[in-house]
């Protein structure tokens, strides 16, 4: 019974993972097929279409959140409050740890935690220090983005594992970053080598887009340089508040989808306490520092790394993901997961709230490294 059971779940996996390789071709343009002709088929891995997305948030994830997942708090360091979510599934798979981005709170990624939940995984999301439900660094200006060192980001995550998630049993830890968490995520997998079975990372963080000079390198340079003076300014030559408004194609560097911009809104306008503006000084000094810090210690990483590139980002530098990727093969003699970053053409920057053509072979592919992390 066993081995039936697990030749049957071999034999799903990998029909799922056949079929998600077709629609994400499809929704690609590939084999002559287009997305209109793909509107009313099935998506891979059972991924929510935009069409949908409002219905299924009331039909199927805000009673995921409401019923099955929990809600609570653990304290980072320097005894920082820090909010959580928790999805438990019986029997999961694997547990999924989510690094969310800089400004990000964890109600944004609701849609992916019912994605990964449907899949049989349990799954985590926290907030960083300073943004989200978490505590403020700067409570008396709760709009700017604030660190004092970027590595208290890191063990930060390194506390949510051992006071929060490795109070379960899991088969596997999974660990799926976005933006500067996947800079974060980068730096854990050096600092604490064998934690996750697998990362997969989302538009990473490996070099701040932080220009406000001719170049970024010579940004860095002065961040770096002045950063420990007046840290808590604003990094720009400008204030820079939360501005998030409705949708605007053109204005929008971030995603092309509408309906998925109109669910983080709705968070935002819901819970006011989450809205985050720009970062400080002091921020991009230490953003600026880890890439630096990052890129020189690939050598200790052991876990498999998947490296997802939007083809239109603007907010990190897709130069530093590239370099990550060389340093990784070069001192490790492991290569990024299908040998370097994979380029979604044309999307933004937030691939995991992105339109459906692009959010599709993203998440895809995600899911199916994901799935063959669980061979090894």
């Amino acid at each position: 019974m066993g081995v039936a059971r697990h030749s049957a779940g071999v034999g799903s996996r990998l029909w799922c993972r056949a079929t998600a390789v077709v629609a994400a071709l499809a929704l690609t343009g590939g084999g002559g097929r287009t997305l209109a002709n793909e509107e009313n088929a099935p998506l891979p891995y059972g991924l929510i279409p935009e069409s949908r997305l409002a219905a299924r948030f009331s039909e199927e994830i805000e009673p995921l959140w409401s019923q099955q997942v929990q809600r609570g708090e653990f304290t980072g360091l320097a005894g920082v409050k820090l909010a959580y979510a928790a999805a438990l599934v019986p029997d999961a798979r694997a547990a999924v740890v989510i690094v969310t981005g800089r400004t990000e709170n964890l109600l944004k990624y609701q849609e992916v935690v019912a994605d990964l939940v449907r899949l049989k995984y349990s799954v985590y999301v926290y907030d960083h220090r300073g943004q989200g439900f978490s505590g403020r660094l700067l409570p008396d200006e709760p709009q700017k983005g604030h660190v004092v060192q970027f590595d208290d980001y890191v063990e930060d995550l390194q506390a949510f594992i051992q006071q929060v998630v490795g109070q379960k049993p899991h088969r596997k830890l999974l660990l799926l970053a976005h933006s500067m968490g996947g800079g974060v995520a980068s730096r854990h997998l050096q600092k604490y080598p064998g934690v996750f079975a697998a990362a997969a990372l989302s538009s990473p963080m490996h070099e701040p887009n932080a220009k406000i000079l001719i170049s970024t390198d010579s940004s860095c340079w002065y961040f770096r340089a002045t950063g420990w003076f007046r840290s808590e300014t604003w990094a720009g030559w400008l204030p820079k508040p939360y501005a998030h408004g409705p949708y605007d194609e053109k204005s929008n560097d971030y995603t092309h989808s509408p309906a998925r911009w109109a669910q983080v809104l709705r968070v935002e306008m819901r819970y006011p306490e989450v809205r985050l503006g720009g970062p400080t000084r002091g921020w991009a000094a230490e953003a600026c520092a880890a890439s630096s810090t990052l890129l020189s210690n690939t050598a200790q990483i052991v876990t498999p790394v998947l490296v997802l590139q939007a083809g239109e980002d603007t907010a990190v530098m897709p130069e530093g993901q590239n370099e990550f990727c060389a340093a990784l093969s070069r001192n490790t003699g492991r290569a990024c997961d299908g040998g370097g970053p994979q380029k979604i053409e044309g999307a933004r920057h937030e691939l995991l709230i992105e339109a459906d053509r692009y959010r599709v072979p993203a998440m895809a592919k995600i899911l199916d490294f994901f799935d063959r992390s669980q061979a090894r």
